[in-house]
């Protein structure tokens, strides 16, 4: 079980963590200032048209995701372990979800760092 405000992450579980903030930083960064580029449409798949039309939308994910890493940045660095755990899991459902519905690719680049990242925390390392 994690310990509750521990005030000291495990190491390992830390990097772990911040390396998911900062995954979440980058797709913050992509959705929301860098939708339209051509790189991103051709990354996405997406033609000049479709990217101005989901660009609104791309920017409130961003904003969710900036949101979310802000608050595992918080909870890793703070040692709120509760909190860690509870949005590593955010983390993991979401990236579940968008692997079946969206991009297969997103269980390998969202879901599973974060599963890493749990299971590092709840093991203590």
């Amino acid at each position: 079980m994690p310990r509750a405000s521990s005030k000291s992450i495990p190491m390992l579980a830390l990097a772990a963590t911040l390396f998911v903030a900062l995954a979440h930083v980058a797709f913050m960064v992509v959705e929301t200032f860098l939708w339209t580029t051509p790189a991103i449409r051709k990354r996405f798949g997406q033609s000049e048209e479709q990217a101005l039309a989901t660009e609104v939308l791309a920017k409130n994910q961003g904003v969710y995701n900036g949101a979310l890493a802000a608050a595992l940045g918080w909870a890793a660095l703070s040692g709120e372990t509760r909190a860690q755990v509870v949005l590593l899991g955010f983390v993991i459902v979401v990236g579940v979800y968008g692997a079946a519905t969206a991009k297969r690719s997103i269980l390998f680049i969202q879901a599973l760092p974060a599963a890493v990242a749990l299971v590092l925390t709840l093991l203590g390392l």
